[in-house]
């Protein structure tokens, strides 16, 4: 689909991969979001409205979900797949189009999958096991097990065994009732509230899809391009009724002869009851949900994580598996916050976000997805510049199609702040960080459109021991792989990846299903999709399938290298480490294409690096791609090593050329000059307010740059855009030395003019502009617009007692998930501080 990206930075140009240009961008090029439809009160005006909006500041993708309702609205809502639902749909459906924005939806409303039309005996299950003694002589029919009183309108007894005890005269019995978990749907639209489906179920997963089909076919409503399942929220549900028979069929014996090894801990027994669980809910749930998606022409996304299942496996089997991050990660960056108090560390790590990258990787999907910027911050507190570095983390570990999380639908006439979802980053048209989105959207879009060419080109992959972990943990008989849990359920597995990283290369996890498939060709690792590694490695000592180790036997017989542990040694044998990895600590993922290699790097460390470094891949020439601005420039190489040159928090992309560097549209970097600076901080300073709520009446005349929030009462809470403006002299040498202007520290993004022309926006440390030469001898005005953050409004309206909060549900908790204020909050910074202008690039 053409998409049209209405925004102040200019299109990225869709030339011939083989001149000198940025990649063809793809529709799924553009950044995606999460679009909470609260009680599904949605209606046309609206619906129109809020997508130009998300068109017009570059958002490529919405996905619809729906979740409860606001206070005093219920005559506006609609009921999850009524007729008046999928109307909206519908319309909802031919405004995105003319937009240009794809439309996907997840498989229900809120999360996990569930609603009304789900019976209690389709219903999430568990076991509950009774475990008692009783005499030798004691007959198991004549027993009266002691159900607890909850269960008893629930649970049915499926088997009762005796086993062995070691006390005199009593025998150990051992009983299996079925019951239900009766977790409801979390955070459930009108029309959705009901249990949560059997995901281990065939028969409970097929009645839950047609009754989703009954809706569309009933209305003639078009399928979306995507339907999604967000991460698998599904608790205590450990059992399903058929899994005694299916135990059988996949293990080989019978689990029921062994209920006393599996409630003692027996390693073998859990693990194979874990296994069977994470087959039978990779058939009976996600392979069955593709599959239904793609008899209407859609596609799947997914989030496998916190299933009870092999994560490799269930990400594989939809078309784009999907990771996420939870929270901020603390890079140590220099210039960048990290507003102590109001932020939660992020839990998704490099080895968590390569799950998701992996399973697309060996597969050959084009595509993996993330949840972006979950609870990074706290509310209203969240900057453009903060949401980069983890979005690049993302990015190395080989996210390329990302979604904010996320996007409230909101009427336009609602009073501020409007709508407004607890966890989100609040990526809104109410949010005054919108008004600079476009240059972060540009930013993704850029880095996406190269990181979806060409095919991925990591030098390991690395065996997933999946089975080890089974075995391990004995706590819960139900072991569910949630990001927050990762650190304590696989730790040896994560030390290894952690140590690859370290070495300079990079990886791809595999699992034994997709291990059975690999091949080897010229001493070369090809897998089903048809990634190439150089070779496979084996953290630790793994557990494996009789079929698996025959297998690999096989492989390394054919000539592929196979090594044990983390050995640094003999993996060079195998492949050439990045040295700018190595010696920097920069996060960087190499792909090939047509005409050589690509790197995106990014340096999230707190030193500026400026060095010659070699690559691993052989090259003739190689460009630099800016994907804040768009600039192409030419890469200096000195003696094969290329000049590496990033800002604590810069990030770029290296692109190489096997056969010499076509020189169309080279902008060759600015030559080196002394040191200079002219300070402005210290400069008359004019201070106007734009777009600013509320009202800010005064301009200010201001002897230096200062922050806005304490000038004045109406200064200290409005939300908007502060113009500073001030003249600068030059002379006939300084006007003709190349120039950038470093804003110091920005609150919070800051357009940039001078002389009336537009040079760019800083929205992300470091806050650093090229001048473009538009300085002369004479006078020179510059105008910077600051647009801060929201945090000092809300504020003012806890302190007033205003009831903004009026959603049905859990209404704006904090971070730790507990009803808070914002009447307490310390004024947040807004506006400039500092500006220089420095010769230094």
């Amino acid at each position: 689909m053409k998409r049209i990206f209405l925004c102040v930075i200019c299109a990225i140009a869709t030339l011939s991969i083989y001149s000198q240009s940025w990649p063809k961008q793809l529709p799924e090029s553009l950044p995606g979001t999460r679009w909470w439809w609260f009680g599904s009160a949605v209606d046309s005006t609206n619906l129109k409205w809020n997508l130009a909006e998300y068109a017009s500041h570059g958002l490529g993708a919405v996905e619809i979900t729906p979740i409860y309702g606001v206070q005093g609205n219920d005559k506006n809502e609609l009921r999850y797949l009524s007729p008046e639902w999928m109307k909206a749909l519908q319309y909802t459906e031919c405004q995105a189009k003319a937009n240009h924005i794809e439309v996907d939806m997840a498989t229900g409303t809120g999360w996990p999958f569930g609603g009304p039309w789900v019976p209690i005996n389709e219903a999430a299950c568990k076991a509950v096991f009774i475990d008692t003694l009783v005499s030798l002589n004691t007959k198991i029919k004549d027993i009266a097990f002691a159900l607890p009183s909850k269960e008893k309108s629930f649970a049915t007894l499926q088997k009762a065994m005796a086993f062995k005890s070691d006390i005199k005269g009593k025998k150990r019995v051992i009983a299996l009732y079925i019951s239900r978990t009766r977790q409801m749907v979390k955070r459930a639209a009108p029309g959705g509230e009901g249990y949560v489906i059997d995901h281990f179920d065939k028969n409970a997963v097929m009645h839950y899809l047609a009754h989703i089909d009954s809706a569309f076919n009933a209305t003639n409503t078009p399928y979306p391009h995507t339907f999604f399942n967000d991460s698998y929220e599904v608790y205590g549900a450990d059992w399903t009724p058929t899994l005694l028979d299916e135990f059988a069929k996949r293990r080989g014996y019978k689990l029921e002869t062994c209920f006393d090894k599996l409630l003692d801990g027996d390693s073998k027994t859990l693990s194979d009851y874990r296994e069977t669980l994470s087959d039978m809910l990779l058939e009976n749930f996600t392979n069955q949900w593709t599959a239904w998606a793609h008899s209407h022409g859609a596609i799947t996304r997914n989030q496998a994580h916190g299933s009870p299942a092999n994560l490799i496996d269930c990400y594989a089997a939809v078309d784009i598996p999907e990771i996420e991050g939870f929270g901020l990660s603390d890079f140590k960056i220099k210039g960048l916050r990290k507003d102590p108090g109001m932020t939660r560390p992020n839990f998704s790590d490099l080895s968590m976000l390569r799950y998701a990258p992996s399973a697309a990787h060996i597969t050959g999907k084009q595509f993996t997805s993330s949840e972006t910027f979950t609870w990074l911050t706290e509310h209203f507190r969240t900057s453009l510049s903060q949401m980069k570095p983890d979005m690049d983390l993302m990015f190395c570990a080989g996210v390329n199609h990302m979604f904010f999380h996320g996007t409230a639908y909101s009427p336009k006439d609602a009073e501020w702040p409007g709508w407004k979802f607890y966890a989100s980053v609040d990526m809104s048209p109410t949010n005054s960080i919108w008004r600079d989105a476009p240059f972060l959207m540009s930013y993704i879009t850029r880095c996406q459109s190269f990181l979806q060419w060409g095919q991925p080109d990591n030098d390991f992959i690395v065996y997933l021991p999946v089975r080890d972990m089974w075995a391990k943990e004995k706590g819960q008989r139900l072991m569910q792989f949630d990001i927050h849990s990762m650190a304590k359920k696989a730790p040896e597995f994560i030390h290894a990846i952690m140590k690859i990283d370290s070495l300079g290369y990079d990886c791809d996890y595999i699992s034994d299903r997709y291990i059975l498939s690999t091949t080897c060709e010229n001493g070369t690792l090809k897998t089903i999709g048809g990634a190439k590694y150089k070779a496979l490695i084996i953290p630790g000592n793994n557990i494996m399938t009789p079929e698996v180790k025959a297998h690999l036997a096989e492989l390394e017989k054919q000539g592929a290298h196979i090594i044990l542990g983390v050995n640094s040694k003999e993996m060079s044998l195998c492949a050439v480490p990045e040295q700018i990895k190595l010696q920097t600590g920069m996060k960087m993922i190499r792909r090939s294409d047509p005409t050589g290699y690509h790197y995106f790097m990014s340096n999230l460390t707190p030193n500026d690096v400026d060095c010659d470094m070699p690559l691993a891949t052989k090259f003739k020439d190689a460009a630099w791609f800016n994907p804040m601005n768009g600039d192409i420039n030419k890469a200096t190489i000195n003696n094969g090593k290329i000049r590496i040159k990033l800002r604590s928090g810069e990030s770029a992309i290296l692109q190489t050329y096997r056969n010499g560097n076509p020189k169309e549209q080279i902008i060759n970097e600015p030559a080196k000059q002394s040191r200079q600076d002219i300070e402005l901080t210290k400069h008359k300073w004019q201070l106007s307010f734009i777009e600013e709520a509320p009202m800010v009446a005064k301009t200010f005349n201001l002897d230096s740059l200062q922050y806005w929030q304490n000038l004045d009462s109406e200064t200290s809470v409005t939300m908007g855009t502060g113009v500073y403006t001030t003249v600068v002299k030059l002379n006939n040498t300084q006007a003709k030395t190349h120039w950038n202007i470093n804003l110091g520290d920005v609150r919070e993004s800051a357009r940039v003019y001078i002389n009336g022309e537009f040079i760019g926006c800083a929205w992300a440390v470091p806050y650093i502009l090229d001048c473009k030469n538009l300085l002369h001898k004479g006078n020179n005005v510059i105008r910077i617009e600051v647009t801060n953050l929201p945090a000092n409004r809300i504020s003012n309206l806890d302190k007033k007692g205003v009831k903004w909060r009026k959603m049905k549900e859990i209404n704006i908790v904090d971070l730790n998930y507990q009803k808070t204020t914002y009447a307490n909050w310390k004024s947040v910074d807004s506006g400039l501080n500092n500006v220089t202008l420095t010769t230094d690039n």
